[in-house]
């Protein structure tokens, strides 16, 4: 598979990923808490490294994924407790998290070639290098860039996730009191989102990074919000937007020479620009 192919298709693919559970974090008002997940992975990342001595093993995965999770349960017993306010329980967890996994990162694995620069904004580009690609070896079939096989299988378990769990999702995000009255298991469904909230930004962290993952996964379900009136459309809406942004932004990258992952996170806030002034006046007159 060509390069510039393999970044498009690699791009497409980061953007997605991240845009499918988009859309409830949203709705949910939960979107910073990709930001501290996002920042929290760090520490997995760095542990899993030095107890398995790869930084391409699954016991990475999963201890980045568990220490995402982490997060979530942190903030929660925090909130819970009544000594903090606000969103100051994950102002409390994430930055402490994210401190020991660059303290760890300069000094346990300082041999090692994970760059900063790279944690914060990733190198979608090195992903797609052919050295990276899955290569059928009897016929020499270039299979493309192996982080869009493990991110297309992310997408895949998160998007069989919530089409099983779709009735409680949806009523647990417009009215959790209800669905609990109903009997519905939200506790135990709200995990397993986070959990694959947690598995997306560690799968995606080496194409976008800690700081670009963000972006990629609130801002298509923001700017499909403005227009959707359904949560399953505006579902499919994120998709779309991702999908074209991603492309629109690696075009735009090609063309001036620019970040790839960083040019995505900028066409994707213009789109979303371009989308709320469009409905301003519809706005205007609803409210009128």
């Amino acid at each position: 598979m060509p390069f510039i192919v393999s970044v498009a298709v690699l791009a497409v693919t980061t953007a997605l990923t991240c845009a499918l559970p988009g859309t409830l974090l949203v709705l949910r008002r939960q979107a910073m808490l990709v930001e501290a997940m996002s920042h929290a992975v760090l520490p997995g990342i760095v542990v899993g490294a030095i107890v398995s001595g790869s930084t391409r093993s699954p016991l990475m995965v999963v201890a980045a994924s568990l220490m995402g999770l982490l997060v979530v349960l942190g903030a929660e017993r925090l909130r819970a407790s009544g000594l903090v306010t606000g969103d100051a329980d994950q102002g409390l967890v994430f930055p402490v998290l994210f401190a020991i996994g660059v303290l760890l990162l300069s000094t346990a694995l300082s041999q090692v070639h994970i760059s900063e620069d790279t944690v914060l904004t990733g190198d979608l580009n090195l992903m797609a290098l052919a050295p990276e690609h899955i290569i059928v070896a009897d016929g020499g079939i270039d299979l493309g860039p192996r982080m869009m096989w493990r991110l297309a299988g992310v997408f895949a378990i998160t998007a069989a996730y919530i089409a099983l769990c779709y009735p409680t999702l949806k009523i647990s995000t417009f009215d959790p009191v209800s669905a609990r009255t109903m009997g519905m298991p939200v506790r135990r469904t709200d995990l397993g989102l986070m959990m694959l909230v947690a598995l997306t930004v560690v799968v995606a962290f080496d194409a976008a990074g800690a700081i670009l993952v963000v972006a990629l996964m609130t801002i298509p379900p923001a700017t499909a919000l403005l227009v959707s009136r359904s949560l399953f459309g505006a579902m499919l809406m994120s998709l779309g937007i991702a999908a074209a942004s991603a492309l629109l932004g690696f075009w735009v990258a090609l063309r001036w020479d620019l970040a790839t992952s960083s040019t995505m996170a900028v066409v994707d806030a213009l789109v979303f620009l371009a989308v709320l002034v469009a409905t301003l006046p519809r706005r205007g007159r609803a409210r009128s």
